[in-house]
């Protein structure tokens, strides 16, 4: 008898999420494309700077575009439309337009293992005065990296509202109802990234505040995913809100491991640093619970090691996990199970017109116990 090796659930949420990629880097090349050979790179490094981004565009797991595919077939009992495909792109699009300026409001120079977008920009400013102050930014080449990269995260934001625009099978209803989802999407993200700026520099924050911000930024744009399977399928409100509700809760179970990625506080393999959050001083639900906890000495050290940037050393990264993991690890892992558990109870008050695409929502919220990039 062939006794069978388990398969990490990691990799199986990768096999299921491949053809969803696949698709969308499909549709986000064309339209790339489509806007290149309109706009040809010039003399001034001002028209080569979305060329020397582009690798960033493929990249991603796209999450947000498999639940938008994969909630209108189960809504829908139908296979999406090229035009549909095209349509739910903006989801893509938007998150990386919200990258380019998050990577500049962090001051962040690498986004995963790739330079990031202000600073690719930030290269091509070759003038004698690169190095000179600015006012605002550093020097002048930093000035001119986050001022094109904020050009560029604009047209992304643009490829946006034309994925939707030139979906060219979709009802014209359906194409202002999404375009609207997307203006509201705005509002409520800048709203939430606000926030998020100001706790920078709070030690303590009421959790429920953490909650208002973190869904505003992380769990919105899931919840634009679902609207988009919605909308398109003309589901009936309640199971509408069923597949928002499965997205909300997706998306806070989702964010929760994505923190305990970034601390390193479990076993990772993404691409990027399980260091940045501690250098950083992220405001991330594992330093609210323990700001909110520690007490006496272990606070102390604790708050000491925790954001200190280029001088944070191995035994302040010792230190911040330690206490994580001892701490708060068990409490994080229990609210990624709870919403695990209302994500699938969601799902369920969803007649199950396509199994698969129901499996793929399954195995998505399945992976957040486990997932290690």
């Amino acid at each position: 008898m062939v006794e069978r090796r388990a398969v990490p659930e990691d990799d199986v949420l990768e096999r299921s999420l491949r053809p969803y990629r696949d698709t969308a880097n499909e549709h986000l090349q064309a339209l790339w494309e489509e806007y290149a050979a309109i706009h040809p790179a010039g003399t001034y490094p001002s028209t080569r700077t979305m060329r020397g981004n582009a690798r960033l565009f493929s990249a991603g797991k796209r999450y947000r575009y498999g639940i938008a595919l994969a909630g209108y077939r189960l809504l829908s009992g139908q296979a999406p439309s090229r035009g549909l495909e095209r349509a739910s792109s903006w989801l893509e699009w938007y998150h990386l337009y919200t990258l380019f300026l998050d990577d500049i409001m962090d001051e962040d120079e690498r986004r995963r293992t790739m330079r990031s977008a202000w600073a690719t920009d930030a290269r091509l400013y070759r003038r004698p005065d690169a190095r000179s102050p600015s006012i605002v930014f550093r020097t002048r080449r930093h000035r001119y990296g986050a001022s094109q990269a904020i050009l560029d995260a604009l047209r992304l934001r643009s490829f946006a509202e034309r994925a939707i625009e030139d979906a060219f099978d979709l009802d014209p209803l359906v194409k202002v109802q999404l375009l609207a989802e997307l203006t509201e999407v705005d509002l409520v993200v800048s709203a939430g990234q606000g926030l998020d700026i100001d706790l920078e520099a709070a030690e303590r924050i009421p959790e429920s505040v953490y909650v208002r911000m973190s869904e505003a930024k992380t769990a919105r744009l899931y919840l634009g995913a679902a609207a988009t399977a919605a909308i398109a399928a003309r589901a009936p409100a309640e199971e509408r809100q069923a597949l928002e509700e499965y997205a909300l809760r997706f998306a806070i179970a989702f964010q929760d491991r994505d923190d305990l990625l970034g601390s390193g506080v479990v076993r990772s393999r993404i691409g990027g640093s399980s260091e940045g959050d501690i250098r950083q001083g992220k405001r991330t639900r594992l330093y609210v619970l323990a700001a909110a906890r520690l007490r006496g000495r272990e606070r102390i050290a604790f708050l000491r090691s925790y954001g200190r940037g280029g001088r944070t050393t191995p035994r302040d990264l010792t230190t911040v996990r330690d206490v994580l993991g001892r701490r708060i690890l068990p409490t994080v892992e229990a609210r990624i199970r709870e919403n695990q558990r209302l994500a699938r109870e969601a799902l369920e008050r969803i007649p199950p017109r396509d199994m698969e695409a129901r499996a793929f929502l399954d195995a998505l919220v399945e992976a957040q116990a486990s997932r290690v990039r």
